[in-house]
């Protein structure tokens, strides 16, 4: 039986101005279990920052209970907090005339008495973390120097250093590129099993989140929250509901989200290597439909071979040079 870290009851989330209130979320009742990674995904501003800044005690709940462990985020002392839950924010601090290594040391304040005198049982869990978010050879660095994905790795590193049980992230792939945001959330996952955390985090990357979270709560633009596994919230419609729009779509079948379109006209491709399924993402990239029925199709083997009405039009090498060829004709 997994632990439970995190409970949510009856939870209304939102802002208190004077004597009126902005309810964005309301009746969220949700639990996190150690060892899982939890994903927020839904459009910008449906309140997954605020949802949360106030799990993280930043702004404080409408109504409702947030319980660490048993007990009440309320009763906490602030000490003791710091060291059940780390947060990590989309906004970049200012840090200046401090290493990196001394920012990721910060993380080991809730441990370190009045005076924050880190032992060396401290110095090594930061330089181990510092292993473990790939930044070892930027401990000696300025951090005001570093890139933004650079920052944003430091700040991971200080979360994780900080050893909590829980740990909440806003956007943490903001500043990655694809690779690093895949390995990231590959690596969060590893150390959600391995030191059995609850780690939950805020992603516009559905498809990566799709692909990595244990469950998924979704927030839909002025709907209540949905919570599920991805397969189930795929299967039942929620995640194209809830991203369809004029551009875009997201396909059940291939899990991605592709170009809604009006096509110019049809083309079959016939094949199922690597080669057509390109060839397929570049007709759709130019508004051509590869499907049948069709007059004209493509076989595709060393070359893209083009027919029309079973008759052979040409042979091309490359998808660009078939591609120019089309938009010609």
């Amino acid at each position: 039986m997994k632990k439970k870290l995190l409970e949510i009851k009856d939870l209304e989330i939102g802002y208190a101005v004077k004597d009126q209130k902005k309810v964005i979320q309301h009746q969220l009742n949700l639990s996190l279990n150690e060892g899982e990674l939890i994903c927020l995904i839904g459009p910008n501003g449906v309140g997954k920052s605020t949802f949360l800044k106030t799990l993280g005690r930043i702004q404080a709940e409408l109504s409702g209970d947030i319980i660490i462990d048993k007990t009440p985020i309320s009763k906490i002392s602030q000490q003791e907090f710091s060291r059940k839950l780390a947060l990590v924010l989309t906004e970049q601090l200012d840090i200046p005339h401090m290493t990196t290594q001394d920012v990721i040391s910060l993380g080991r304040y809730p441990y370190t008495g009045f005076w924050g005198n880190l032992q060396n049982k401290d110095l090594s869990i930061v330089i181990d973390t510092a292993k473990k978010v790939g930044i070892e050879h930027l401990l000696k660095r300025s951090y005001v120097e570093l890139s933004d994905g650079e920052k944003q790795k430091v700040m991971i590193a200080k979360a994780l250093a900080q050893q909590t049980p829980l740990m909440l992230l806003d956007e943490p792939t903001a500043f990655l590129d694809f690779p690093t945001k895949s390995s990231l959330l590959i690596m969060l996952r590893k150390l959600a099993r391995q030191n059995k955390m609850g780690i939950i985090l805020s992603t516009h990357d559905i498809e990566l989140a799709l692909k990595t979270a244990d469950q998924i709560w979704l927030f839909p633009e002025h709907l209540k929250m949905i919570s599920g596994i991805p397969e189930d919230l795929v299967l039942d419609g929620q995640i194209l509901k809830v991203f369809k729009n004029d551009e875009m779509s997201f396909n059940i079948e291939s899990g991605h989200f592709e170009k809604q379109f009006k096509a110019n006209f049809n083309i079959e491709v016939k094949g199922d290597n690597i080669k057509s399924i390109w060839l397929k993402k570049a007709l759709i990239r130019n508004e051509i439909a590869p499907v049948a029925p069709s007059d004209k199709h493509i076989i595709c083997d060393e070359e893209y071979h083009l027919f029309e009405k079973n008759i052979k039009i040409d042979s091309f090498n490359t998808i660009n040079k078939l591609l120019q060829f089309l938009k010609i004709q």
